[in-house]
C-alpha cells in the first residue's frame, strides 16, 4: 500500500524523498549550530499551513516565543496573523517555564516535565487541528532528565505519544555537535541531517536524508542554500566534502 505523502514546504526536499514524507512520520531533524534547524522547521511549518491547509504547532524549549516569531520574520513569514486565526500554535516550552509554574503552584507537585510537555502539546495540537508539529529542540528535553536510560524512556515516550496523533507529522530537533551516530536517530521514523562544514573557499551546506522509514530516498549529499526566501534544496546535484 502506497503511504499518504505530506509535501515538505521546502523546495526541492520533496524529490528526494519519494514525493513528500509519509503521513504520520516522527522524524529527527540535526545539525550543528548555524546548519538551518530552525529555519527549515519554520519553513515546514509555515508552508504547511499557507501552502497546504495544514495547522501546525510550533514548540519552543530553548528560545522565547517572541524570538522564534522574530526569526521567522527575517524570511517575510509573519507569523501572529496565523496564530490570530488559529492555524498555528507558539509553545513556550522553556523548563525554566515549568519550574516557574510549579514553584507557583500552578502545576501540581506530582507532574513530571515529560508530562507536562506532552500535555501541552496535545492540548494545543486539538486547539488548532494540527497536522504539523515541530519540537524545537530534543537536546533541550534530553539535558533535563539524571541518566540516559530515563532519557532515552523519556524520548521513545514521546515519539509514541506523537504517534496516537496519526494525521501529524511531527520533526523532533536535535543539536548534533559531532559526526556519530546518536541515539536518537534510532528511535524515529527518519532521519534527515543538515550540514554546515568549512571548504577550501568558505562554508558550505549540504543535506543528508538518512534513513525515511515507508519511502525511497536519496542516500547522497545534496546541496542547499539560505536566502530571504528560507531553505531551497538542490536535489539534481550532489556534495562530495566528505
Amino acid at each position: 500500500m502506497k503511504a499518504d505523502r505530506v509535501p515538505s514546504g521546502v523546495p526541492g526536499l520533496d524529490e528526494l524523498i519519494g514525493g513528500g514524507f509519509p503521513k504520520g512520520t516522527v522524524c529527527l531533524l540535526s545539525g550543528g549550530p548555524g546548519s538551518g534547524k530552525t529555519t527549515f522547521s519554520l519553513q515546514f511549518v509555515c508552508n504547511g499551513i499557507k501552502q497546504h491547509k495544514e495547522p501546525g504547532v510550533y514548540v519552543t524549549l530553548s528560545e522565547t516565543p517572541d524570538d522564534i516569531r522574530r526569526n521567522a520574520a527575517s524570511f517575510g513569514w509573519d507569523l501572529k496573523p496565523l496564530e490570530g486565526i488559529k492555524k498555528l500554535a507558539i509553545i513556550d516550552a522553556r523548563p525554566v517555564r515549568f519550574f516557574a509554574d510549579k514553584r507557583e503552584g500552578k502545576i501540581g507537585e506530582a507532574e513530571t516535565f515529560s508530562s507536562w510537555l506532552w500535555g501541552i502539546i496535545r492540548d494545543n495540537a486539538i486547539r488548532v487541528t494540527a497536522k504539523r508539529i515541530v519540537v524545537d529542540s530534543l537536546s533541550v528535553l534530553s539535558s533535563q532528565f539524571p541518566n540516559e536510560f530515563i532519557e532515552r524512556q523519556s524520548v521513545i515516550e514521546l515519539v509514541q505519544k506523537l504517534q496516537t496523533l496519526p494525521e501529524c507529522t511531527s520533526f523532533l530537533l536535535f543539536e548534533q555537535i559531532k559526526m556519530e551516530r546518536t541515539m536518537e536517530e534510532f528511535l524515529t521514523h527518519g532521519v534527515i541531517i543538515l550540514h554546515y562544514v568549512p571548504v577550501k573557499n568558505g562554508m558550505m551546506r549540504a543535506i543528508q536524508v538518512l534513513k525515511m522509514r515507508r519511502t525511497e530516498h536519496s542516500e547522497n549529499f545534496h546541496p542547499f542554500i539560505i536566502d530571504a526566501k528560507g531553505v531551497t534544496i538542490k536535489p539534481k546535484e550532489t556534495s562530495t566534502f566528505f
